[in-house]
């Protein structure tokens, strides 16, 4: 079985090597490694040419956002499963066995999702595991996008990322293909390793704020809820950062992230 991972990335040079390590660890016999990039203008590409099965998938260019570069990612797939792994992220060992194994004994289905572990970057920094779920979708974007593998023939029924999205895209892309009734395994396995910090993890963004309302997923009270929480939360937070400082603030979030199980 044939796997293409596709790593959008830019100025990623501190840490696409955890991310391409991460993937010639699987030891998989048949795996493309496509590396779309922004245009880079840092020592990207010279730590990438250190691995020739990625410099061979290796394209730089301008885009139009990060799922403009996933989206030109899946144009260039040939695997029978793809993968988008960001260029800070990581799988951990076994990711594409117990993925592989998934699909094989379950060919009717489209996409296998698994958990991921979240981590501050940082000497003790807080992390959190937090499981995929396809039940809590009125909410937010409960699939773990970095811990997602889809046939390629999914992209080819269901399209590509809508790229009027700038955060929420992979979101929509989840939503159109529970509408398709798309077949979907989700895994208890932690499948990935993620940095916090990225594009996709504030708790509300307006992007969501579209998606769910387009889908009818979500009445405008809740969702005026949802922002006014998200507002007072960041108001806390920057107050914590500001008068205790990062190591205070980072306890906090370690708390907190104990007590959530999804995104």
């Amino acid at each position: 079985m044939k796997v293409s991972v596709i790593i959008p990335s830019f100025n990623s040079a501190k840490t696409i090597e955890d991310t391409l390590k991460s993937i010639m660890g699987q030891n998989w016999p048949d795996i493309q490694i496509i590396i779309q990039d922004g245009g880079s203008t840092d020592n990207t590409k010279a730590i990438v040419t250190k691995y020739p099965t990625a410099i061979s998938g290796w394209q730089s260019e301008p885009d139009n956002g990060i799922y403009d570069a996933m989206n030109k990612g899946i144009k260039r797939a040939t695997g029978e499963i793809i993968a988008i792994l960001n260029s800070d992220d990581a799988w951990l060992p076994g990711t594409l066995d117990r993925v592989a194994s998934a699909f094989s004994h379950n060919p009717d289905v489209g996409i296998v999702s698994g958990s991921i572990e979240v981590w501050e970057d940082s000497p003790d920094g807080a992390k959190v595991v937090l499981k995929s779920s396809l039940l809590y979708l009125h909410k937010g974007m409960t699939v773990q996008h970095p811990a997602t593998f889809v046939r390629r023939t999914v992209y080819k029924r269901v399209g590509q990322f809508n790229t009027y999205y700038r955060i929420g895209a992979d979101y929509d892309f989840v939503l159109r293909c529970l509408q398709e009734n798309i077949s979907w395994i989700i895994l208890d396995n932690v499948l990935a390793r993620m940095r916090a910090g990225g594009m996709g993890g504030a708790t509300f963004t307006f992007n969501d704020w579209m998606i769910r309302r387009s889908y009818k997923l979500s009445s405008t009270f809740n969702e005026t809820c949802i922002c006014a929480n998200s507002f007072v939360r960041h108001l806390a937070r920057q107050a914590v950062l500001k008068v205790f400082g990062k190591k205070v603030l980072s306890t906090l979030r370690d708390y907190l992230w104990q007590k959530r199980i999804y995104r």
